[in-house]
């Protein structure tokens, strides 16, 4: 037992480092994903008109795409499809981009419970005293939205973090992958996991007091 315990600390510094790559990817794919939630929520808005209606459709297969495949199989496919169009960035780019793709899915879905809860009359009182969809949807929606949803939100930032580990298979050198670095260099299997989940169960375990921070704010107002 003391032996395992002074492996896991001979290699904390390599653990740190690779929580830092886990927490990188997470932050940078969880960013873009509020992008790519924002565009497919306001492409979800359009009117009634067949190219809004088709571009309707086009999103909802995205979103039912994501939501309907396993995360593995989707960083596959972004990776080799990345390939195939002559972009040869690193597995970590192409890592924070399929998670990226993933996440923003599932925020869109997020962000559609957000936009449901803001009263129309706000919309349309800002209609009415002219003010552009632009405006609308800076000054009034979407701060709305993430207001209405940040548990949500951070919930799915929980999320993206407990799916990167699949990034290893990428070759990126995460938490998860330094762990299997360390099995590989020393043959010592259980005490390297087991710190990774714990390190996994702590990160997880704040974000979730977050969250729960969160809602007892909401419930307070």
């Amino acid at each position: 037992m003391s032996e395992s315990i002074e492996l896991v600390v001979q290699y904390m510094p390599l653990f740190i480092k690779g929580l830092g790559y886990t927490i990188l990817v997470s932050v940078e794919a969880i960013l873009i994903a509020m992008c790519i939630s924002v565009i497919l929520t306001v492409l979800r808005m359009g009117g009634d008109s067949l190219p809004s209606r088709s571009i309707k459709k086009v999103v909802a297969v995205y979103i039912s795409f994501v939501r309907g495949t396993p995360i593995l199989v989707q960083i596959y496919i972004i990776f080799q499809v990345l390939a195939v169009l002559g972009l040869n960035l690193s597995g970590f780019t192409s890592g924070v981009i399929a998670l990226s793709l993933n996440s923003g899915g599932f925020m869109a879905e997020i962000m559609r419970g957000g936009l449901a809860a803001i009263p129309r009359g706000q919309i349309e009182a800002a209609e009415a005293i002219g003010m552009s969809k632009r405006k609308i949807w800076t000054r009034i929606i979407l701060p709305q939205v993430f207001k209405i949803a940040a548990p949500q939100l951070t919930s799915e930032f929980i999320n993206v973090i407990k799916v990167s580990p699949m990034l290893s298979v990428l070759a990126v050198v995460e938490l998860t992958r330094t762990a299997e670095r360390l099995v590989k260099v020393t043959g010592q299997a259980i005490p390297f996991y087991i710190t990774i989940a714990i390190i996994y169960f702590i990160v997880c375990a704040l974000l979730e007091e977050l969250v729960k921070l969160q809602e007892r704010r909401k419930l307070t107002r």
